[in-house]
């Protein structure tokens, strides 16, 4: 009886300790499974942050691909010809469109002055076709002159370099009534003078004629400036 006390006796210790070695083994796993799972937390953590920037660059990231536009002349002043982009973004639904004005430099390389893609309104700005066709461009005695057709209006925005920035300068207008007469609106920002002149279709008799003082400073910058549904206009 004594011998098989000890016996059981001997059985349970030598079980417990199998179970205890097992607790360990486990214990240890999970330290290392916790230990693990705090560097992959922590490594997301740092990750996370840049997957973001990284997304929201993407986003950002425009999509105009496609030359529509492409004008070639002299906008500095310093005998070098420069370069006029009008690009569109066919991926975006608006189908917005981006000027860009291109600087040669003596070394033969183009450096970028101005993107923006305030000045032209997009294609279709709500869903649907806005109805203006894409403008012109021209480059004439170091100016840069945008020719469009908005809500059958024909205007003519010229712009000039000067002190870094391109200015507009003068607005073009001639609109048919429909009937029998058209109005031609001719203002000077440089001098502040808008001349408005009515006149009988296919004829240079002049039936109405308005003048008036316009103050406008600073001058708007191209930059900025909205051709399609400025107040100036």
């Amino acid at each position: 009886m004594e011998d098989n006390s000890i016996f059981i006796f001997n059985s349970i210790i030598i079980t417990g300790l199998f179970v205890f070695k097992d607790i360990l083994k486990c214990d240890i796993s999970i330290k290392h499974y916790e230990k693990t799972a705090t560097k992959k937390l922590l490594l997301l953590l740092l990750i996370g942050p840049q997957i973001n920037l990284y997304s929201q660059t993407q986003k950002l990231k425009d999509n105009f691909t496609i030359t529509i536009r492409t004008e070639e002349g002299d906008l500095n002043n310093d005998g070098l010809i420069d370069k006029v982009l009008l690009k569109m973004d066919t991926i975006n639904q608006t189908q917005p469109l981006k000027l860009e004005i291109y600087f040669l430099q003596k070394s033969g390389n183009y450096k970028l002055s101005v993107s923006t893609k305030n000045l032209i309104e997009p294609q279709y700005p709500n869903g649907k076709y806005g109805g203006n066709q894409i403008p012109d461009f021209t480059i004439e005695n170091g100016g840069l002159y945008l020719y469009s057709e908005i809500k059958k209006n024909h205007f003519t925005h010229t712009f000039k370099f000067n002190n870094g920035n391109f200015e507009l300068r003068h607005i073009s207008n001639v609109v048919w009534d429909g009937n029998n007469l058209t109005t031609e609106t001719e203002f000077n920002l440089l001098t502040g003078v808008k001349t408005e002149i009515t006149k009988a279709l296919g004829s240079e008799k002049i039936i109405k004629k308005t003048t008036k003082k316009i103050i406008v400073k600073p001058l708007p910058l191209i930059t900025s400036f909205r051709a399609y549904d400025s107040n100036l206009n």
